[in-house]
């Protein structure tokens, strides 16, 4: 029986300290969640393309998480006469693009600690979230030239903000972090 209580004290204890760390740097929680929301959006899109390009390459009539970009990109290419290929490796493309900013965001997640602990990872994510909306911005309005691309500079405006997110907001409250040491600090 008392070793159940004190297993149970500790873990008790550790849950308060857990929390205690949050509650002195919301700023920080803030942070780590719009990297996993880069994270599980970037996986989610590539997750689709994969399976739409999966299904356009097989022949395939899948219809769950398929994202159908083939076929939109190949209504709109048809006009210039290209292979057939061009729109499965466009589709590929975007796959692989989101599939590394998921691995980017990932990777930033599990680095950032606040601070200056894990901040270019960050940045490489939230860079490459940007150059990838603005890349399918340009790419968008090469093709297609119209309201096609507001998606992407919805985007691209939650891409920024995200990177806003990690530049202003401060880690923890003011007074908040007293004492406590940066464990990237020299």
């Amino acid at each position: 029986m008392a070793i159940r209580s004190r297993t149970r004290s500790r873990t008790a204890a550790e849950i308060t300290a857990v929390r205690q760390r949050v509650l002195d740097r919301p700023g920080l929680l803030l942070k780590r969640l719009v990297l996993i929301v880069g994270a599980v959006y970037f996986g989610l899109v590539c997750v689709t393309n994969t399976v739409d390009f999966i299904a356009a390459v097989g022949g395939f009539h899948w219809t769950f998480l398929n994202s159908g970009n083939a076929t939109y990109i190949a209504s709109i290419t048809k006009v210039y006469s290209w292979p057939a290929w061009t729109t499965d490796a466009a589709v590929l493309a975007a796959a692989l693009a989101e599939g590394f900013g998921a691995f980017l965001f990932a990777r930033a997640l599990v680095r950032y600690r606040g601070g200056t602990a894990g901040i270019g990872a960050a940045w490489l994510a939230l860079s490459w979230n940007i150059a990838v909306w603005l890349g399918f911005i340009v790419g968008t309005e090469f093709f297609v030239a119209y309201t096609a691309e507001g998606p992407f500079r919805e985007l691209l405006g939650i891409g920024l903000l995200m990177a806003v997110v990690i530049a202003v907001v401060p880690d923890g409250v003011p007074g908040g972090d007293v004492g406590r040491r940066d464990p990237a600090a020299p």
